[in-house]
């Protein structure tokens, strides 16, 4: 059964998602052509909610692979989860070898969940930091989270 996610962690996940911060860098696959450049024309619907779509199911990945990983991760050295970067296989050296299985785990199953919406992951980082950067589409892309979690709900 997939989890529920609530309006809460449906605005954390868009907002910022703060215990595992890997989508700060999913990877680099090259872009294929579907996302309008960053200060141009407006992201099409279509667009909007595959990324919409992908968020949602990054959540309920986040907040399982947390639960996981965090298990299995020291309260002292929960920190330096916050430096890790699927885009930088470096940030996770010095982790255990099962604790660096679950983050490459969880980064492999974040891109296959964007490139699922027919986005890159480059593509979807573009439009995080778009989101960042323009309040009207943070809030569209907040009207289709809520219209996800009332479907799923339904």
């Amino acid at each position: 059964m997939v989890p529920r996610l609530s309006v809460s962690s449906i605005i954390l996940s868009a907002t910022s998602i703060t215990l595992l911060t890997l989508l700060s860098g999913c990877g680099g696959n090259a872009s294929n052509g579907n996302t309008p450049e960053v200060g141009t024309e407006a992201p099409s619907e279509t667009w909007l909610d595959a990324y919409a779509t992908s968020l949602s199911q990054i959540e309920q990945q986040r907040q399982a692979s947390a639960r996981e990983i965090l298990d299995n991760v020291p309260e002292n050295e929960r920190p330096a989860l916050q430096e890790v970067r699927c885009d930088q296989p470096e940030s996770v050296r010095g982790f255990s070898r099962n604790l660096r299985r679950g983050l490459v785990n969880y980064c492999d199953r974040v891109a296959e969940i964007i490139e699922a919406q027919n986005m890159t992951v480059e593509e979807f980082n573009e439009m995080r930091d778009r989101i960042r950067q323009d309040p009207l589409l943070e809030n569209q892309v907040m009207q289709r989270l809520v219209q996800l979690q009332q479907q799923q709900e339904g």
